[in-house]
């Protein structure tokens, strides 16, 4: 019983932070890509 549990919350414990993760580092490279192109233009 608790082993199907385990495997079925374990790639959810990996998946959600990573997703987190990955969406936090895209904006921020987003972000900064955007400042660094208006910083060009003046």
């Amino acid at each position: 019983m608790w082993s199907i549990v385990n495997l079925l919350l374990l790639p959810l414990v990996i998946l959600l932070p990573v997703v987190v993760l990955y969406f936090t580092i895209k904006l921020a490279v987003k972000n900064a890509i955007r400042e660094s192109r208006e910083e060009n233009r003046y």
